[in-house]
């Protein structure tokens, strides 16, 4: 399973088209991700839902700081492949998030394993995203930093992930869908090469 951070990066998919698409296009959105990714249990995402039905404009701010905080990370690891410096601001929302008090957040036991466990009483969701931050400062400054990749897909792909490959040329996000796309595209431009060649055979 890829890092959080790069799961979180990858909820925006086909990055390289215009326009990319949203898949998580809600404050709902969010907090089935924050839940499907073991940041928040039912019970939490059950009381942050109730606050924000009668309190629309903080599930909109928390969606739109969830997004800002994505496209920081995602340009920052944009950077960091092309072994380009960051945008500044880029850099100053990234490190917002960073330095911002955690209210509790901290690691339990949970289902037999060690977990995140979501603060106490916090009714903001963005609480949640601190170990999507540091999941991220410690991919972009430890030692696989430079085994981040961007999906080389044709079709504008665009999704993050990291070669862990013994000879580190992994150019697709997954062999299972664009890796298998792109032999096939191949597989037929030389079956096509072949049969117009009058002198194959």
């Amino acid at each position: 399973m890829e890092d959080l951070a790069i799961r979180f990066v990858n909820t925006a998919a086909w990055r390289l088209r215009d326009p990319m698409e949203e898949r998580m296009v809600s404050p709902e959105a969010l907090l089935a991700w924050l839940q499907r990714n073991g940041l928040a249990d039912a019970g939490t995402v059950r009381t942050i839902a109730t606050v924000w039905r009668t309190h629309p404009d903080d599930a909109r701010a928390a969606h739109q700081r969830a997004i800002r905080l994505r496209e920081a990370i995602y340009t920052l690891f944009a950077g960091l492949i092309r072994s380009e410096a960051p945008p500044a601001d880029a850099l100053a929302v990234f490190n917002d998030f960073l330095v911002r008090p955690n209210p509790g957040s901290r690691i339990g036991w949970l289902s037999g394993g060690l977990a995140w466990r979501p603060p106490a009483a916090s009714f903001d969701a963005v609480d949640l995203l601190m170990p999507v931050v540091l999941s991220a400062a410690d991919l972009m400054t430890g030692t696989r930093a430079g085994k981040v990749r961007q999906c080389q897909d044709d079709r504008g792909c665009g999704w993050l992930f990291v070669d862990e490959s013994r000879a580190r040329n992994r150019r697709w996000c997954s062999m299972g869908d664009c890796g298998n796309r792109a032999k096939a595209q191949r597989h037929y431009k030389r079956t096509q090469k072949s049969q117009a060649d009058p002198t194959h055979g």
